[in-house]
């Protein structure tokens, strides 16, 4: 079963000093030959996304504006995460309702004036080979069960209302919800 549109969210008995402790994670992409990719939602890097404009000679309008980390994979890639009214020259589907973008068009658009309802914007992504996150999820060796992680469907409120820790304790209470949900 695909884990696009599904939330990654560390489960809260993940030991201090792992980098994922406490991360709340989007997945945009599951296949079979590829893995598993997503973005972290909840930490944001030092750098706004107007510092990163700057660099490419873009004036970007919204200086407060933070730069997420999406994760370890490919740090220097830049990617946008918002609602599917709205696309760039390297736009594709990220689940329902979102999509994700990757190109320098898409800060030429906003700084225009052109932009989705809601978006973020990452350095890096999450990746999984093949079958590895299944095996997390299991708890299957060398992964510990205590460790694994929670899964929750997503929605827009928990992706771009929230940030740091108070959207991995919401993104915890959604996969509770969620979970008592589905045996009533």
């Amino acid at each position: 079963m695909s884990k696009v549109g599904k939330l990654l969210i560390a489960h809260p008995n993940l030991p201090n000093g792992n980098p994922f402790k406490h991360s709340v994670i989007y997945i945009y992409e599951d296949t079979e030959h590829n893995g598993t990719v997503g973005v972290v939602l909840n930490y944001h890097s030092n750098f706004t996304v107007s510092d990163l404009c700057k660099q490419k000679g873009i004036i970007f309008p919204d200086g407060s504006q933070n730069l997420h980390k999406g994760g370890p994979v490919n740090e220097q890639a830049i990617l946008m995460l918002h609602t599917d009214e709205w696309q760039s020259h390297n736009t594709s589907k990220a689940g329902p309702g979102l999509h994700i973008s990757s190109d320098n068009i898409m800060f030429n658009k906003i700084a225009l004036g052109d932009q989705p309802a809601y978006y973020r914007i990452f350095a890096g992504m999450s990746a999984w080979q093949p079958g590895q996150l299944d095996m997390e999820l299991r708890g299957q060796f060398p992964y510990k069960p205590e460790n694994s992680w929670l899964l929750a469907d997503a929605n827009d409120s928990i992706i771009f209302e929230y940030d740091g820790d108070k959207q991995w304790q919401m993104a915890v209470e959604l996969s509770s919800q969620q979970m008592i949900d589905q045996y009533f």
